[in-house]
């Protein structure tokens, strides 16, 4: 049986999450005993939303840089003093939300009755195209922590969000599936990305080399992956309840969009010259909203970086093969 004493909180950050927020707070508010939200300069409904749910604690958190860091000991610090007794922490954005069946599963209540100290992992298969198909992977996202008060250390781009101590516990919980939303907006997804990369040059986290690897803008997201079929009772149990958990809007300019725009204002566009971002039309972003003006870098300059990078790649590719082939012949 579960343990009385423990109690499940919710960690997520926001900014401008109208699109999927009210199914997520729907969701989540049905298994979660506390959801407390950091929002980072909403200019949505986010906080309209979050208001219509009594279990949500919200953060104002104005910041106008990016730092996962500060804001992951900020949720979490947040949910020690609030419960202060025993609890599991679930760290998850607006974009992934518990399976329907998750409830039910023996996964679950074994989860509840984790030792203190032990990282949750569990499966998050995205959603691709449409709800009805999906990737899965492997069982490999820590996204919740049996808390024990560990110090959490984390990064200020792409970090675990929670506690990793050393040696602590992995719980691999196959049968509780969080859905990723992700993808099925696409164009989300790539102005996500170019962001990202446009971040790790301000904060200097990857070299021009591994920024041009990392976020490809041709990349196909999907490999090495296949589509199939999602798992109705995945939606089922939520539908029935009423919540829509199909509907996703695409748009043509996201808020990341606006962020990376102003990153090139302010530390001049020539600085991320080099990077692959330069797909989207900035000049006329800019234009729209009055910004100030973007200098592009010359076509034959895109051009020749991404051939430069392209023959760099490929030679990687192939030094590695021929280390994997001669690390199995010694074997």
């Amino acid at each position: 049986m579960r343990d009385q004493r423990r109690r499940i909180v919710v960690l997520t950050p926001v900014r401008n999450e109208g699109w999927i927020l009210n199914r997520f707070l729907n969701v989540t508010s049905r298994f979660a005993d506390l959801i407390i939200i950091a929002d980072q300069n909403s200019t949505d409904e986010t906080a309209a939303i979050c208001s219509r749910f009594d279990k949500v604690h919200l953060i104002q958190r104005p910041t106008s840089d990016y730092d996962e860091a500060t804001r992951q000991i900020l949720l979490i610090e947040t949910a020690r003093k609030l419960v202060p007794d025993e609890k599991i922490l679930l760290a998850l954005d607006c974009d992934e939300i518990l399976a329907a069946n998750a409830l039910e599963t023996s996964g679950w209540q074994t989860m509840l009755n984790a030792p203190r100290g032990t990282v949750l992992v569990f499966e998050k298969p995205d959603l691709y195209v449409d709800p009805d198909r999906c990737l899965r992977g492997q069982f490999d996202w820590p996204g919740g922590y049996v808390d024990d008060g560990a110090q959490h250390t984390p990064q200020k781009v792409h970090s675990i969000r929670i506690p990793m101590p050393t040696g602590a516990p992995r719980l691999i919980i196959r049968d509780v599936k969080f859905l990723h939303y992700a993808l099925l907006r696409p164009r989300a997804q790539i102005a996500k990305r170019r962001m990202y990369c446009v971040i790790e040059n301000i904060l200097k986290t990857k070299t021009a080399y591994q920024r041009r690897r990392y976020y490809d803008a041709r990349a196909d997201l999907t490999k090495p992956l296949r589509p199939e079929a999602s798992n109705p009772d995945w939606f089922r149990g939520w539908e029935r309840l009423g919540i829509d958990m199909r509907t996703v809007h695409d748009q043509e300019y996201y808020w990341q969009d606006y962020e990376t725009l102003d990153y090139l204002v302010r530390y001049g566009s020539y600085r991320f010259w080099l990077d692959d971002i330069w797909e989207m039309d900035w000049k006329k972003l800019a234009a729209d909203i009055g910004a100030k003006r973007i200098s592009v870098p010359p076509v034959v300059l895109q051009r020749a970086s991404r051939l430069f990078y392209g023959v760099l790649f490929r030679l990687a590719n192939l030094r590695r093969q021929l280390f994997l082939k001669k690390s199995e012949a010694e074997v």
